[in-house]
């Protein structure tokens, strides 16, 4: 049953869903590094911060009524021997083409970017993820720091 606090989560996640059309961070010409992960950031709001949390913790307004936690992108690099695992994280949010992507409430961002893609350009596609996985790979924790 969808209790009111489940529709509304449902309803912001969705929200982030309908809005996945170009965005002004990526209306330009494939960014550097540095903009990558400027663009990767308000990807990131826009489209995952509403579960996981604006500092990437798992504690995003809809977390709470997710049935599994979402999980904390800060700690990636910690729990791969201090190496941000950047292939392993690309794969897993496009969710195309992997066994697990994250829960089954996690969206498969590949498929969703691709539908919003007026071109429905692949190399767009990757180049959305890429651009979230540069600013995942500059908000990891360092050792010795939380």
């Amino acid at each position: 049953m969808l209790t009111p606090h489940r529709a509304s989560a449902l309803a912001l996640a969705v929200a982030g869903l309908v809005a996945v059309g170009p965005t002004a961070a990526f209306a330009q010409a494939k960014p550097g590094r540095a903009d990558a992960r400027a663009s990767g950031r308000t990807l990131y709001m826009e489209h995952c911060a509403s579960c996981h949390g604006t500092s990437g913790r798992g504690d995003g307004p809809a977390a709470d009524s997710l049935r599994a936690r979402p999980t904390d992108l800060t700690r990636f690099a910690r729990a791969n021997g201090g190496v941000f695992p950047a292939e392993r994280t690309r794969q897993t949010i496009d969710g195309r083409g992997v066994a697990s992507h994250g829960s089954v409430e996690m969206p498969v961002w590949g498929t969703v970017f691709k539908a919003a893609s007026p071109t429905r350009d692949g190399r767009a596609v990757q180049d959305r993820i890429d651009a979230i996985v540069a600013y995942l790979e500059s908000i990891q924790e360092r050792a010795g720091h939380e």
